[in-house]
Formats: structure tokens, C-alpha cells, sequence
């Protein structure tokens, strides 16, 4: 994957070089994987930048906003003015206060996260993995607003804080990009999921009192550094934060769970003045002025949310609003070899492996996006059998939508395409996995 660096400054270059080949480095020696390599593009002016951005459109870009060789604070708005180049993430590279303020400033931006210089060697690795690991929202968001009508996925955070604006974030930009949520409700919705996602972390799997972080950052520690310190047991340091959202056409749910022991969120429910200066219950209080409903299980440990999406966001045909979702358990036979091919299918969760003649050739996730559609439009017959490794779940699309998709959208024939040049570049090179 090509990944623009839009940045003049020599020594953050070599920084961030250093961090994709380490990722490649990662991703060669787990043949599991098979991931295609990041590729470091450098666009060291404005002008090229944009001319870049604009016929290229990637799918993720690293910008660094304290360069002063050029503008990059010229270069958002003039990404923003446009949807078509509006189209990918964006990973804000820093330093200085000032510069902070400025990005945080910034509205209609597809901003993921925002790196100091000083923690791109330390950040920047695993925010690419999360990145990958969400590709379906990031980078196909177009395809399933027109061909599906719902997208779900998940997340497993550690006790980083500092990576959680950018699960956070990847949400509430999808939402956003696709016309679910208007530029303030994005702030909102995002508000509210970093704060739950922390409170997770900090006070669920950690079991930090209210009282014991005041007093900790009374003394000018920071979160960082109090999270830390309760990592170093081990029971703490493994437990996790799980994640997981169901995007609907006119609504999303979004769940939190954490492993500790939970809290009595009753009070803070049901309580009717909202302080948002209030030392503790914040995300409550943020949740009950953003979410359409918010639950929580009786431990206290899981959080249900449920944003309700506006109307008339999207343009979406007809014809492809109630498409067959098809739920997948381990062992289930999705296609068989020589069976007939008038339809393909969304990969929106689970892995599937691939059989040829009964051996084991490949391996297909949600990063596949498709499934059948080779075969589907050569008008040929199955080319292999494809078995459900996991759980999951596929949206089955007819070979009449999806024709129609094509006719009305050209540009998804260009999409379908890139796909299956890059599935035959991974198969010549005896890489898909």
C-alpha cells in the first residue's frame, strides 16, 4: 500500500521510513499474513501534494502540519473543499502546542489521529496495524453505502490511551463520510466514544478511583504514567477493552466492554443535572447529551450505545437496499467448486479459507472486501470451494445489482478491477495466503 508522507523535513522522513519497513519486516515473517507491503511516497510541496491527493486519492495519508516549507493547513482546505479528496484518512504529524490547537481546530476533516514527533517511533507502528485492521470502513466506505446495507466490525484495545482517539475517530469519520452524521454530530459522537473507550481502560481494566487519579494529577503525573504503573501487574497489564459497532442505514450500536469488576453507573444514569466540569461520570454525561440511548449490563463493565443517524444522508439505489445477509459458522460451505456463479458476496467479518481440489490455497478476510466475483463475471463456473474458518458474516449481492452498480457508478469497475490485479499480483507471487 502507497502511503504519502506530505512533509519536507528530512529527519521525520527517515523516522517514519524506519516504521513502515519494521511493519513490512513484521508482516514478511508471518506468513499468516500476506499483507501487501506499505510503500513510503514522499511529496516534499503543496502543489504536488494536491495534485497527488487528487488523481491518486489513498486511501491513508501522513501529513506533517508543523513543516514550515509549506502549508499543510492550505492543503486541508483545499481536501476538504472537495468530497473526491476527502476520501482518506489522514494521520496529523506535529510538534509544538500551538500547532496541536490549530489541527484540533479543524472541521470536516478525516484526521485519525494526531502523532507528536516524539511519538511517531513508538505510535506511528501500531496505528497502521489498527488501520489495517479496519479497512472495510476506511477504505471501502463508498462501495458499502451503494452495495450493502449495514457494516459491523470490531476492536481489541490494550491499555494505551493515547491510541483511543484513533478507534474513536475511524468510527465516527465513517459515519461521518458517509453521510450518517452531520460535521457537530461527528465531534459528538466522537467525544463519546473516546471518553467511554478511556473510562474502560483507565477505571474498568485498571481499577483507577476517581479519587486516586485527582490526586495523581494534582501532583502532575499524567494518565500515562498512572496506567503504567498499574500495568506492571501482570493480571492488569493483559486485560482488554473490547470494541465492537453494527452500522445501519438509520442507526448505529455501538458496545464497550471491559474485564474488571465494573461501578455503579445508576447515579450518574439517572441523575438529572449534567456537569460537564464534573471530576468523574463525564462520559455519562457526554452519552446522555449525543446518544439517541445508552444501557449498561449490571456489573456496570459493558456499555450499549445507540446513535441515531439522519435521514437523507445518502443517495443509495433501490434496488440494493435489502440484500441478503448471510451468517457464517465455522465449517459452512459459502461456494462450491463447479457450482454455478450468479452472485458474489461482501466479506464484512469473519476469515474463510480457500479450496482448490481440496488443498488449502488461500485465505480470505473482510481486507479481501469480495468474494466470487471472478468467476461471477467471466460467467464461469466456481473455481474453488470456500469454507467459513470462523465466525462471520457475508452480504450476498446478485450479479444483476451488481452490473447495476457498475452501470450508474462507473467508478466502481475501476474499484472491482484494482482488486483483482492486486489478488493476481499476491497469487504470482506465491503470496496469498
Amino acid at each position: 500500500m502507497k502511503i504519502p508522507l506530505i512533509n519536507a523535513n528530512a529527519q521525520l522522513r527517515r523516522t517514519v521510513r524506519r516504521v513502515l519497513n519494521a511493519a513490512n519486516r513484521g508482516a514478511a515473517n508471518d506468513a499468516q499474513l500476506a499483507l501487501t507491503p506499505y510503500e513510503l511516497v514522499p511529496v516534499d510541496d503543496q502543489e504536488r501534494a494536491i495534485e497527488y491527493i487528487n488523481y491518486q486519492m489513498p486511501p491513508l495519508i501522513l501529513m506533517n502540519f508543523s513543516d514550515g516549507s509549506f502549508d499543510a493547513f492550505e492543503v486541508m482546505r483545499q481536501i476538504t473543499a472537495d468530497p473526491w479528496l476527502n476520501h482518506g484518512g489522514i494521520i496529523a504529524l506535529y510538534t509544538g502546542a500551538n500547532t496541536f490547537n490549530r489541527i484540533n481546530e479543524l472541521k470536516d476533516s478525516n484526521i485519525i489521529i494526531y502523532l507528536n514527533y516524539h511519538d511517531i517511533g513508538r505510535q506511528l507502528g501500531t496505528v497502521l496495524d489498527i488501520i489495517r485492521s479496519s479497512q472495510q470502513i476506511l477504505f471501502q466506505r463508498a462501495l458499502q453505502t451503494d452495495l450493502i446495507s449495514s457494516v459491523s466490525g470490531q476492536f481489541l484495545l490494550t491499555q494505551d490511551v493515547l491510541l483511543v482517539p484513533a478507534y474513536a475517530n475511524l468510527v465516527a469519520n465513517y459515519l461521518f463520510n458517509v453521510g450518517f452524521l452531520d460535521a457537530e454530530s461527528k465531534v459528538g459522537v466522537s467525544l463519546v466514544l473516546t471518553e467511554m473507550l478511556m473510562n474502560a481502560i483507565e477505571h474498568g481494566n485498571c481499577g483507577i478511583t476517581f479519587a486516586e487519579k485527582h490526586a495523581h494529577l494534582a501532583r502532575r503525573g499524567s494518565i500515562q504514567s498512572l496506567i503504567k504503573g498499574k500495568c506492571r501487574d501482570p493480571a492488569i497489564r493483559e486485560r482488554r477493552v473490547h470494541y465492537s459497532y453494527d452500522i445501519r442505514r438509520d442507526h448505529s450500536v455501538h458496545v464497550i466492554r471491559d474485564e474488571g469488576e465494573g461501578f455503579d453507573w445508576r447515579a450518574h444514569l439517572d441523575s438529572d443535572e449534567i456537569d460537564y466540569l464534573a471530576e468523574h461520570g463525564r462520559g455519562i454525561l457526554l452519552a446522555r447529551q449525543n446518544v439517541e440511548h445508552i444501557a449498561y449490563n449490571d456489573s456496570g463493565n459493558e456499555v450499549t450505545l445507540r446513535f441515531r443517524h439522519r435521514s437523507g444522508g445518502t443517495n443509495i439505489p433501490g434496488v440494493l437496499r435489502d440484500n441478503e445477509i448471510v451468517e457464517c459458522k465455522p465449517d459452512d460451505v459459502i461456494i462450491r467448486q463447479g457450482d454455478a456463479s450468479d452472485h458474489l458476496y461482501y466479506v464484512a467479518e469473519g476469515e474463510y479459507r480457500v479450496l482448490v481440489d481440496g488443498k488449502h490455497v488461500a485465505n480470505l478476510t473482510p481486507a479481501d472486501v469480495l468474494m466470487g466475483e471472478m468467476s461471477m463475471l467471466l460467467e464461469e463456473t466456481r473455481s474453488a470451494t470456500v469454507v467459513a474458518s470462523t465466525p462471520g458474516r457475508l452480504i450476498r449481492i446478485s450479479k444483476e445489482d451488481f452490473i447495476n452498480i457498475i452501470k450508474y457508478q462507473p467508478y466502481y469497475g475501476l474499484f472491482v478491477s484494482k482488486l483483482i490485479a492486486k489478488r493476481l499480483y499476491r497469487l504470482n507471487r506465491g503470496r496469498l495466503s
